[in-house]
């Protein structure tokens, strides 16, 4: 096991202080069980990405792109 130092709000850890009292069980064992359920319901969840680029239907093009002399008198004109 590793060990680490949190900054957890006093509402939070007041908590899940009693929590592990009212259970008898050691605060770190408590903390442990509510990262993992937390953690397992967000890698189960099928949240959308958190930014998603637009797309656009723009149509046919107006020109064959792959006749490059339309397509280059396209773009001078």
């Amino acid at each position: 096991m590793k060990r680490t130092t949190l900054v957890l709000e006093d509402g939070c850890i007041d908590a899940v202080r009693e929590l592990a009292h009212r259970q008898g069980r050691p605060l770190s064992e408590v903390v442990n069980e509510l990262l993992a359920e937390g953690l397992q319901r967000r890698l189960a969840s099928d949240e959308p990405p958190a930014f998603v680029l637009p797309s656009f239907r723009m149509g046919l093009p107006r020109v064959d792109l792959a006749n490059r002399d339309a397509l280059e008198a396209a773009m001078d004109g």
